[in-house]
């Protein structure tokens, strides 16, 4: 391959990857976190006090009187949790619509029902924990508010691709030689580049996989719209709304049904769909002789989502009236819908795909992170051959970009868990509070990176993300210890997973904020990782190889 091509690649890949490596990077790292959603739900949610345990068997009744007692639930669609999870205040959960105007925007309220122990209805409306889900929406709009997140992060996906494709151009010709090989010692950016290029050759395929998907996820909306447009002339909508009627529960008839038990539903779902692993159940028009049931969960064998796939039954006999959400029996447009999601989200193949997503996606971060570092160290050398002493303007403003945006994410992200906790029962809008503290926190870093410098800026910050870290078990130890400032401790192995997994992750933290303080002192005076003045009279020295930045 002529060594023009390979420097024009090289060019594209330096400067895609720059351009993207912040967004990317906060997308890996709340992405990896995502992998452990409903474990970071669960150790967020308090546990509801005197809610009773209400078995299956019960479940009728609880129904009942739920239907009885709030008719909009009925409508709505009441949800039996099958699993007793912390984050599933009770049995029996539901929304309703908060007091508007007709057809204008509102919000709804969450309810969680129970019985008391003399077989009556409790019921108390009470707003469960969205932390798990802001993580999420941080995940695949940077924080960007919707649809324009989604845009945004649709365009970086694309160049994302583009940074892949060049990069892997640019490693060609030397690929077979130096093909994961780590070359450890005193040229500290020799082993970082092949630190670098390790992972990303050895993780491609998982790369590629998330470019595509997260492009095709984050562009579907307007790229659907511009076909129905162009290509059916506004006719695809009306054939749309004509498919989907079968899916849709049935309208009510207004005669009274007997309802069939929960305990027998779920007997008529394994005989009719025995591959299916129902989550939930969701009945429609309680009471009525139309009643449904939606029944989510996912099909043994497939790539998606379980809240996408499902069946449908009658609540009064059990039989099957809708199959053509599950897996198997779905079109290929939403089949195809759901592979994208699934892989992407990495939903199948249980804990061995989720922890290899896990690792995958904070080795992805590191990628990100890397690069920009392996850039500033290239042009420190370039700036050395022409004689200058101190690294331009641009370079040290990327540095404490780098350092503010990467370190400050991970903070925030830290901070908001452990708010989670602390400040639940003490300020009325948890929800919101976890956004003020997530962006104070973020935009607070950026904001001391650039104030102190990338060098000292990034030992400071690396200090706070092992604090805010290991708050996290520290949060449930004091909750252990100390009952009476009104948190909890959840005793589940999902839940202490979280807290062993950051009490790892402060570790990790610390141990690169102690190199980091090694580096800047110990490094090239002319590099912005050091605290020591540069001398042009001093011949540049290069430091051991010690994992710095």
């Amino acid at each position: 391959m002529r060594a023009d091509i390979v420097r024009l690649y090289k060019t594209v890949h330096t400067w895609t990857g720059i351009t993207c490596g912040f967004s990317l990077f906060i997308a890996f790292y709340a992405g990896a976190l995502t992998m452990f959603q409903e474990p970071i739900a669960r150790w967020a949610s308090p546990p509801s006090v005197g809610v009773a345990a209400v078995s299956l068997d019960n479940a009728p009744r609880l129904l009942e009187l739920v239907a009885a007692a709030h008719p909009q639930a009925r409508a709505e669609g009441i949800k039996l949790h099958l699993r007793g999870h912390e984050n599933e205040p009770a049995r029996v959960t539901w929304e309703e619509d908060e007091p508007h105007e007709p057809g204008q925007p509102h919000g709804h309220v969450h309810w969680w029902g129970t019985l008391n122990p003399d077989g009556k209805l409790l019921a108390k409306p009470e707003e469960p924990s969205e932390l798990a889900e802001f993580i999420n929406d941080i995940h695949m709009r940077v924080g960007i508010p919707r649809p324009w997140g989604s845009y945004f992060m649709g365009v970086i996906s694309l160049l994302y691709g583009v940074a892949l494709i060049a990069g892997v151009i640019t490693l060609l010709p030397s690929l077979v030689k130096d093909f994961l090989e780590l070359r450890v010692g005193k040229n500290l950016k020799r082993m970082w580049l092949d630190a670098h290029n390790v992972v990303g050759i050895t993780a491609l395929p998982f790369h590629i996989a998330i470019a595509i998907t997260a492009t095709a996820l984050s562009l579907s909306s307007p790229l659907w719209s511009a076909q129905e447009r162009v290509i059916f002339g506004g006719k695809q909508a009306i054939l749309d709304d004509q498919e989907n009627e079968p899916r849709r529960a049935p309208k009510p008839i207004g005669e009274a049904g007997v309802m069939m038990p929960p305990v027998q539903l779920l007997q008529k779902l394994k005989e009719q769909v025995p591959d299916l692993e129902p989550r939930f159940l969701v009945f429609k028009n309680f009471g009525d002789k139309a009643a449904s049931v939606r029944v989510p969960g996912r099909e043994r064998g497939y790539v998606g989502d379980y809240h996408l796939g499902g069946v449908m039954l009658s609540a009064v006999t059990g039989e099957l009236l809708n199959d053509l959400t599950r897996p198997a029996r779905q079109d290929p447009d939403r089949r195809a819908a759901e592979t994208f999601y699934g892989l992407h989200a990495g939903h199948y193949e249980g804990a061995t795909v989720t922890w290899a997503y896990f690792l995958l996606g904070l080795s992805g971060a590191w990628l990100f992170y890397s690069g920009n570092l392996l850039w500033i160290e290239t042009r420190r050398k370039t700036a050395r051959k022409g004689g200058e002493v101190e690294q331009s303007r641009s370079t040290r403003l990327l540095g404490s970009a780098t350092v503010g945006v990467c370190l400050g994410c991970v903070a925030g992200i830290s901070l908001t868990i452990v708010a989670a906790k602390w400040l639940h029962g003490r300020v009325d809008d948890l929800n919101h509070w976890h956004e003020l503290i997530y962006y104070a926190v973020f935009l607070g870093s950026i904001a001391w990176a650039f104030a102190s410098g990338a060098a000292r800026s990034a030992v400071h910050l690396l200090w706070l993300c092992a604090a805010a870290t290991v708050a996290i078990p520290l949060t449930t130890l004091t909750a252990l210890l100390f009952p009476t400032l009104g948190m909890w401790a959840h005793g589940s192995i999902a839940t202490i997973g979280v807290d062993v997994v950051a009490f790892v992750g402060a570790l990790c933290f610390a141990w690169m904020a102690v190199a980091t303080r090694r580096r800047i002192t110990t490094g090239p005076a002319d590099s912005i990782w050091s605290v020591r003045k540069a001398d042009a009279a001093t011949p540049p020295r290069e430091p051991a190889a010690v994992a710095a930045e």
